[in-house]
C-alpha cells in the first residue's frame, strides 16, 4: 500500500484515538466536515482535538498547524478559536502528544523538543515528554469545570 497523506493521517488519527480511548476519555467523532477531527466530553464540555502527523527532525517533533497547499502556500491562518488542542502521533517515537493551542507560538507550525539544544538553552523549550498524552495529561488540561472559555457547552444544547 501507497502511503500518502490522508492515510498517513488517517494512521495517526486512529493511534491518538485508541490513546484518548485508553486514558479513560469519552471520545466523540464528528459527523462530517469539521476542522476538528475528535472531541472530548469533559464535564460537559466538549473540547475539540486536530489530529496531527508529527516528524522527528534534528531533535524535534516537527507538526503543521495549519492547511498549506497550491491555493494557500502560507496557510490559512490556523485553528485558533476553532480547536482547543493539537493531538500529534509521532511514527519515529511511537508517541501521541497533547499540546494545546495557546501553547504554540505561530499559526503554521508547532515543535516539541526532544533532544537537548546544542547550545544549551533551557528556558522557553517546550519538552515532548511535557505534552505525552496521557490520562494525567488530559486532566491536567481540561479540568472538569474549569475548561477555557473557548470550550463549547454540550449541556445548553
Amino acid at each position: 500500500m501507497i502511503i500518502n497523506p490522508t492515510a498517513r493521517g488517517k494512521r495517526s488519527e486512529s493511534k491518538i484515538l485508541a490513546e484518548l480511548v485508553e486514558a479513560g476519555s469519552s471520545v466523540l467523532i464528528p459527523w462530517g466536515e469539521e476542522r476538528y477531527d475528535v472531541a472530548l466530553d469533559v464535564g460537559g464540555r466538549l473540547v475539540r482535538i486536530q489530529c496531527k502527523t508529527g516528524a522527528l527532525r534534528d531533535g524535534c517533533i516537527d507538526f503543521k498547524t495549519c492547511v498549506a497547499d497550491i491555493r494557500r502556500p502560507l496557510g490559512d491562518g490556523g485553528y485558533h478559536g476553532q480547536i482547543e488542542a493539537f493531538a500529534v502521533y509521532c511514527p519515529q517515537t511511537r508517541q501521541a502528544y497533547l499540546i494545546p493551542i495557546q501553547n504554540l507560538p505561530g499559526p503554521t507550525m508547532g515543535r516539541l523538543r526532544i533532544d537537548p539544544t546544542r547550545n544549551g538553552q533551557l528556558s522557553g523549550i517546550r519538552w515532548a515528554r511535557d505534552f505525552e498524552l496521557t490520562a494525567e495529561r488530559i486532566t491536567a488540561l481540561f479540568p472538569r469545570g474549569l475548561i477555557e472559555s473557548s470550550a463549547i457547552d454540550v449541556r445548553r444544547r
